[in-house]
């Protein structure tokens, strides 16, 4: 395993479990930024293009598929290009018509739980790299 591949499990790692543990933790907050950035066009697209950018780098560095965890980091990189992208060219409102149908204010504890599980494996990985 190349020292890159652990340095984005663990920097993508600590941000998945810290995001969990905010939107748990801060539910409030998460659910007014949520609903700010789905009813505001420039805010979403700002979301967009940090999300294009974060893809961006991840796989122009880091485009491999050896093992799990190069796997697990090169997928994250390739879902934050193609949710980047959706964010800035799909039609506005887009992004709030997504956050109904998945019922992300009602299942915030579950997503929450979901992004802290993945960002533990990717830190545990690695660590253990």
């Amino acid at each position: 395993m190349s020292p890159l591949t652990a340095f984005f499990a663990k920097f993508i790692g600590a941000y998945a479990l810290f995001a969990g543990a905010w939107l748990y933790w801060r539910r409030e907050a998460a659910l007014g930024l949520l609903d700010r950035i789905s009813s505001d066009p420039v805010f979403e697209s700002v979301i967009g293009v940090l999300r294009v950018a974060f893809g961006l780098v991840v796989i122009s560095a880091h485009n491999r598929w050896d093992g799990w965890l190069e796997a697990l980091v090169s997928s994250v990189g390739w879902i934050g290009l193609f949710s980047g992208l959706a964010a800035l060219f799909l039609p506005a409102g887009f992004l709030g018509r997504l956050i109904e149908w998945m019922r992300l204010k009602e299942n915030l504890p579950t997503y929450s739980a979901v992004s802290a599980g993945l960002g533990a494996v990717l830190l545990f990985g690695g660590l253990t790299a």
